[in-house]
């Protein structure tokens, strides 16, 4: 691959790294990464959060759900809104409407592999039309007041050159920092990822690359620095009923917090109970008790899921409607 040094347009020519070394991201997830959800990492360290994916049309067409979804804390300090589309019209609609928004960076998502966004072209099916691709993050460039980025998936386990090709284009296009997950389309999530492909593209690239894939605890963050040559790491899954996961990687903190790194990596009972309590009261807060609690359900399955309790009290959170119910529950699991 050579050093990009070696390059004309070697990294002498990068404009200044958009985040710094070492930093620690909350990904964007659907259904999971609200405004409760990231307060929750947030309180364990988090300072780099992005919003739930957006489908672009959901903004066009002005879904009513959207004021909540794109709602910013006035304690975040840092957030950014990720998209994904595959229409340039709709593209450039979304950034011009999410303009008005306090967002810090807008990301493109060219790696998601849920069938329902792949059928129309966008997310990891994008890889089949780079030039499409590229063409929509110029139109970002153009059309947004905040830096553009994006994220992807490899194209490639064995042969790093097509993902590396394809990262170009989009630094060429304008991105001014790359996520890459270390998993093909097809794997979706299943396997270690090819940390030796994220490196192949960050000793490309001029823009800092973020590696993703596979970050659940201190090790596993520790593994992927190594092996990918990336400070910057972008944690997903992981976090899901676990926002202790950004305690436990160095760096994660921003200082701000008063948060210890690294910290024990199975939370008390207690504290599990603590942390679940103010996740659920944000939910009710922000969407109503009837909507919060359907909505929490899966969090709170998340938050006991492998800590050992009760498989009887594990069973009751399907059918969680009212806050009363959920302290009922909460007082059983602290026992």
């Amino acid at each position: 691959m050579g050093d990009p040094e070696d390059r004309p347009d070697a990294r002498r020519n990068a404009p200044p790294p958009l985040y710094p070394e070492g930093a620690v991201f909350l990904a964007p997830l659907s259904d999971y990464t609200d405004l409760p959800f990231r307060r929750a990492c947030r309180r364990h360290g988090c300072r780099y959060a992005f919003t739930q994916l957006i489908e672009v049309g959901s903004v066009v067409y002005r879904n009513p759900r959207l004021s909540t979804l794109l709602r910013r804390g006035d304690d975040e300090p840092w957030l950014g809104a990720q998209i994904v589309g595959a229409d340039l019209d709709r593209i450039s609609q979304t950034v011009e409407a999410l303009n008005d928004r306090p967002f810090d960076v807008l990301d493109l998502n060219l790696g998601c592999p849920v069938p329902k966004v792949t059928r129309r072209g966008a997310g990891a099916a994008m890889r089949k039309t780079p030039d499409l691709a590229a063409a929509c993050i110029e139109v970002m460039v153009r059309r947004s007041r905040v830096p553009v980025t994006a994220k992807i998936r490899i194209l490639d386990d064995a042969d790093p050159a097509p993902t590396v090709a394809f990262a170009r284009r989009l630094e060429d296009a304008g991105v001014r920092a790359l996520t890459v997950h270390g998993r093909t389309w097809e794997r979706g999530y299943a396997g270690a990822p090819a940390a030796e492909v994220i490196r192949a593209v960050a000793e490309t690239l001029r823009v800092p690359v973020i590696a993703n894939g596979g970050v659940v605890d201190a090790a596993s963050a520790a593994w992927l620095r190594k092996a990918s040559g990336c400070s910057r790491l972008m944690v997903a899954r992981g976090a899901i009923g676990n926002p202790w996961v950004f305690e436990q990687i160095p760096g994660a903190g921003d200082g701000e917090t008063g948060v210890p790194a690294p910290a024990a990596e199975t939370p008390a009972r207690d504290e599990v109970c603590d942390e679940l309590e103010h996740h659920v009261a944000g939910m009710v807060e922000l969407y109503g008790e009837g909507i919060g609690l359907r909505i929490a359900r899966k969090v709170v399955a998340a938050y006991l899921r492998g800590r050992g309790f009760a498989r009887d009290l594990r069973g009751q959170v399907n059918t969680l409607s009212t806050w009363q119910e959920f302290a009922g529950l909460l007082a059983r699991l602290r026992g």
